[in-house]
């Protein structure tokens, strides 16, 4: 079975975007169990696992840490995929648990797009083993306080986790892309949230460009998935 995680925590996002990965994961993930990790008890899905979120006292621009309790101790039956909410998958994803399967496998933060070496992961798309990494949850509950002040955000605590571990591996590029500045006309030259049409991008003429190896877009800030015309073509109707 194929495990997928996703976590659902204040009010950014709503049970619809839950619905819309349950529906993706049905076209394009066979044999799959989806949990989800909420602060809440209404996700009220067919056969999906919900696992109650912690009160850590966060504020609205700390929920990301909830996902650091994923390396809690879980009953799972296999190797863990998380995914962002707001993600849209574009075609079958059974090669992301294919891919270097021993490995913590995790995107290369989207600002590869203007540095190639960029070295931050960004924890929008990961798969691990949860009884390895243990130590991610750990160290935060220990001293929660700390970690949020050392770090910007979970995915600065994972990459530094992961910085000279022999166990991370990037996924490839392509397979998992950011929407606004990797398929968005053809991908933008410059990264920020206001971006300049025509000149910040490569293929203005294109809406976007979606390579054949991409299976996951990520909309990472804004504008949220479903309020563009690209989520819009791909919205499952419930």
């Amino acid at each position: 079975m194929k495990e997928v995680a996703v976590v659902f925590a204040g009010s950014k996002f709503d049970l619809f975007h839950i619905k819309q990965i349950y529906m993706n994961l049905h076209e394009y993930c066979t044999n799959f169990r989806l949990t989800v990790f909420a602060d809440r008890d209404d996700v009220g899905l067919p056969g999906v696992r919900v696992i109650r979120l912690p009160d850590w006292k966060l504020n609205h621009k700390q929920l990301w840490w909830y996902k650091v309790f994923m390396f809690s101790p879980q009953d799972w039956t296999g190797p863990v995929f998380y995914m962002d909410l707001d993600t849209i998958i574009l075609s079958n994803i059974d090669k992301f648990w294919d891919y270097e399967v021993d490995k913590f496998c995790i995107c290369q933060d989207f600002n590869r797009q203007f540095v190639s070496t960029y070295p931050v992961c960004n924890s929008s798309i990961m798969r691990f083993d949860n009884t390895k990494h243990h130590k991610l949850y750990n160290d935060f509950v220990e001293n929660p306080q700390k970690i949020i002040r050392l770090y910007r955000g979970d995915q600065d605590y994972v990459t530094a986790y992961l910085k000279d571990s022999e166990d991370k591996m990037l996924w490839p590029k392509e397979w998992a892309m950011s929407y606004k500045w990797e398929i968005l006309h053809g991908g933008s030259k410059v990264g920020g949230p206001e971006l300049r049409y025509p000149e910040d991008y490569h293929y203005p003429e294109h809406e976007y460009i979606v390579p054949e190896e991409c299976s996951i877009a990520v909309f990472h800030g804004k504008p949220d998935p479903y309020d563009t015309e690209f989520g819009q073509k791909r919205l499952t109707v419930l």
